[in-house]
């Protein structure tokens, strides 16, 4: 049997929820909850692929439903359209605030409805590609032993493979938004490094083949590191960021 994309409707008004269910189930499977913490059980249990989510709910607004979901790693990237009657663009900047992906106005238009979970689903299934084909080519990194990042124009921390985490003792997302100088180059090697690095994302310079510079440990531990770094570029030749590969020396002795 070919698999239904989960659509979770959620509104503390059983009729609603029925109707739009009534729109959805042809082509999908079709998910009710009447509050808030019943669609934040539903999400862990259900594993939706969207979620249309009433804002005005008694217990649980759907504001606060979407800040829990758009914080959390697991279901940052959840769709989430946000049904309401409310038309004011404050409400709708509330909405944009906390992470909601699309707006359907009450009452729901069977068209536009069928029309956004559409879209949204097809962005979302590209999204997963990417992201899975990312996790592939993470795993050939950590495969290769190398500690692997990847910086963006402000050197700030946009990827670590696994490898990295676990030689420097950091969790999966805990380094990314981070500094990469401040996180984890000695404070006697920061300047220098943060030098060499602007050289190279202004063009002015060229990174070296390779350098060695330590790295300090979330436990504060410095390890050796031979570093072979490479400026990324994106079609048009403009300078991206920065990809550091790392070879950890103190294996060597």
């Amino acid at each position: 049997m070919q698999y239904q994309d989960k659509v979770l409707i959620v509104d503390d008004e059983q009729a609603i929820v029925e109707l739009m269910g009534l729109y959805l189930k042809s082509d999908y499977e079709v998910i009710p909850a009447y509050s808030g913490q019943e669609a934040l059980d539903k999400v862990k249990s259900e594993k939706p692929d969207i979620i249309l989510l009433d804002v005005m709910m008694p217990d649980m607004n759907g504001y606060e439903v979407c800040r829990v979901l758009k914080t959390s790693v697991e279901t940052q990237f959840l769709p989430v359209v946000m049904v309401t009657a409310l038309s004011g663009k404050d409400d709708r900047i509330k909405g944009i605030e906390v992470g909601a992906d699309e707006f359907l106005g009450k009452p729901v238009n069977r068209l536009e409805l069928v029309t956004r979970v559409k879209s949204l689903l097809r962005m979302k299934h590209l999204q997963d590609k990417i992201l899975a084909e990312r996790n592939e080519a993470m795993n050939y990194l950590d495969i290769a032993g190398f500690i692997i990042f990847v910086l963006d124009v402000d050197m700030m921390i946009n990827l670590v493979n696994a490898k990295g985490n676990d030689i420097l003792g950091y969790g999966e997302f805990e380094l990314i938004g981070n500094d990469f100088s401040k996180s984890i180059v000695p404070e006697n090697l920061r300047s220098e490094v943060r030098h060499r690095f602007e050289g190279a994302l202004k063009g002015e310079s060229e990174l070296p083949e390779f350098i060695e510079h330590s790295v300090v440990t979330k436990e504060g531990k410095e390890i050796p590191v031979r570093w072979y770094d490479v400026v990324l570029k994106d079609v048009d030749g403009n300078i991206t960021g920065i990809l550091c590969s790392g070879e950890d020396l103190s294996k060597f002795k």
